[in-house]
């Protein structure tokens, strides 16, 4: 076969699966046999050069549904069935969040936000439109042990709205809770202050002790000091950035340590989507639904049934 570039292979796959031109028109526009346009199409299929992906409607679980919508007072809960594969189940979930929340958003002017591999994740999947007239906003300051992302969430959501965008340049914790009271006197946070009574969407992932472990700047000057007087072993997540146990109690001696929305400011915002696709977040999942911060679901039917399984004592 003659050989071809990656770039060419790209050429012509482009012009056969996006362009749709036939197999003849392709071999004259290249001037190459229809046997090597198909072979070349080919080839870039097993380069990884084209990927097709055949999108199927995701069938929810209703009667878990109802169930949790029942039991933890949810407003809108989304249960999709398990797929065959882990792979396939976070693709399905993080797609399906992501057309919800836009769905929401096309009636917000103000939307609220954190950080995290799966807010990013739901981000990359919102399909681009022109919302002028709405502001992403960053509900908390940034965790020391945060990615090397270049721009903040909120930023990267608004560009995907082109709407506007509030930051907050600030440390999630801060020892010294003097520190957040000068902080929150300052007149770039009070001006973003002002916007957290307008929110009307707020999305947001939760993580589980080990994220705190995970981070080595955190756990060498902050943990000891921030987590004095808190068990360790009853912490079961962590949810804008504050960690609570099973039962749903947040540990009140953290707040004044956070630079941000304060809880009580989130509990009054109308719609709070959490999303969970590790199948090993029960404990996180479970007392985060018990504390009455979410709103809105988005899991699939194995983590819901850990879930229950764990809340009736059989797990």
């Amino acid at each position: 076969m003659t050989l071809l570039t990656d770039e060419e292979l790209a050429n012509i796959a482009h012009d056969y699966f996006l362009s749709k031109l036939n197999i003849a028109d392709i071999s004259q526009k290249y001037n190459l046999s229809r046997y090597l346009i198909t072979k070349a199409i080919e080839e870039a299929e097993d380069k990884g050069i084209v990927k097709i992906s055949i999108y199927q409607s995701p069938r929810r679980a209703e009667r878990l549904e109802r169930e949790f919508q029942k039991l933890f007072d949810l407003k809108e809960v989304y249960i999709l069935k398990d797929l065959e594969t882990k792979n396939q189940d976070n693709e399905m979930i993080v797609k399906y969040a992501a057309k919800q929340i836009q769905n929401y958003a096309k009636t917000a002017h103000v939307i609220g936000l954190t950080w995290g591999t799966l807010v990013r994740d739901i981000i990359d999947n919102f399909s681009e439109v022109n919302r002028e007239d709405l502001t992403f906003i960053q509900l908390v300051g940034q965790a020391v042990n945060a990615s090397k992302r270049k721009h903040p969430l909120a930023q990267i959501a608004a560009n995907m709205f082109n709407a506007k965008c509030l930051t907050l340049p600030a440390p999630l914790y801060a020892i010294n809770p003097q520190l957040v009271q000068y902080i929150q006197k300052e007149p770039f946070f009070e001006y973003i202050k002002n916007y957290y009574s307008k929110i009307d969407l707020a999305f947001a992932s939760i993580g589980t002790n080990q994220a705190f472990e995970s981070g080595k700047f955190f756990m060498d000057y902050y943990n000891d000091q921030l987590f004095a007087n808190i068990d360790r072993n009853k912490v079961a997540g962590v949810i804008f950035g504050r960690p609570y146990d099973i039962n749903g109690e947040f540990y009140s001696s953290i707040e004044p340590h956070i630079c941000g929305i304060s809880l009580r400011e989130i509990m009054q915002i109308p719609n709070r989507f959490v999303i969970v696709k590790n199948r090993f977040k029960e404990d996180a999942l479970l007392g985060a639904l018990r504390s009455g911060v979410i709103t809105h679901l988005v899991t699939t039917s194995g983590i819901a049934e850990r879930v229950l399984r764990k809340n009736n004592g059989t797990n």
